[in-house]
């Protein structure tokens, strides 16, 4: 799929009801902007494989339908999909595509996987967006949530000492740390973790490209602002004056306003020493 087929059709997910948007085929259209050779429809098969593959095998029945330890053990231990611990700050694990043929993501990417097939499986199965480590959870119960970087099933309490393991112990941890994350979010969460990895590595066309779609999914006026920061990296000052202004026109951001502000002045007083 073209570079700029794979925006358009993300354009169009961006632009539909949450809960009409098809999470992995929009993951997959997100990896598609860096790879023109992805087949969207032949990966979407192969998480329909993996359905079918678990089907066949023998389950415990529970209230779900299928035990969800079992349905675990079949992603991480029959399958192979684990956590990248030797290179997790690969691009790579944050392209769905990528996890599928190598079996190595990110718990986002990994999760992925699970809500792919559980949703398959006609199972209720939802992201949570939990701080630093994205999560799984099946059904309603508040005891039933899958770590997918390892597999392992956890409880509300086993969720409260990761979050303390990743913040801190003096952290407080919310119960509203565990709610179901919106696909909006999810999709917004994985361009974020790209956008982490390039913006360091001064990959500027990466990183706009990153934000551009992050606004297609929130409009919010300090992704525009980075998008000024990304013009100048660039040295299009003539760009990132446009954006800067228009934040001052269409925005009643305080905050926001004031960064665009300092920032038009810093170029002002740059060209002035040119």
């Amino acid at each position: 799929m073209l570079k700029i087929d794979a925006r358009a059709h993300f354009t169009a997910v961006a632009g539909l009801e949450d809960s009409e948007i098809q999470l992995d085929r929009a993951a997959l259209l997100i990896a598609a902007e860096t790879d023109e050779a992805l087949d969207v429809d032949l990966y979407l098969n192969h998480l329909d494989d993996l359905a079918r593959r678990f089907d066949d095998a023998p389950t415990t029945e529970t209230t779900l339908g299928v035990s969800i330890q079992r349905l675990s053990e079949f992603i991480h231990t029959d399958e192979g999909f684990s956590g990248n611990v030797k290179d997790y700050n690969n691009p790579a694990n944050s392209y769905l595509n990528r996890v599928i043929d190598t079996r190595c993501g990110i718990p986002i990417t990994l999760a992925m996987i699970h809500i792919g097939i559980g949703q398959r499986l006609n199972l209720t199965v939802s992201g949570i967006n939990f701080p630093g480590h994205f999560l799984v959870q099946y059904g309603n119960d508040r005891n039933l949530f899958v770590d997918p970087f390892s597999g392992r099933i956890l409880s509300e309490a086993d969720c409260a000492t990761l979050f303390r393991q990743i913040a801190g112990p003096r952290a407080k941890f919310e119960s509203s740390h565990l709610d179901p994350a919106p696909n909006k979010a999810i999709l917004f969460r994985m361009l974020d973790n790209l956008k982490r990895i390039f913006w360091p590595n001064k990959q500027w066309d990466e990183a706009k490209a990153c934000i551009e779609r992050q606004l297609l999914l929130y409009p919010v006026p300090d992704l525009s602002i980075q998008l000024g920061n990304v013009a100048e990296m660039q040295g299009n000052r003539e760009l990132a004056e446009y954006i800067y202004t228009q934040i001052l026109q269409t925005t009643d951001n305080e905050q926001i306003r004031e960064v665009a502000s300092k920032r038009l002045l810093a170029m002002a007083s740059s060209n002035k020493m040119h």
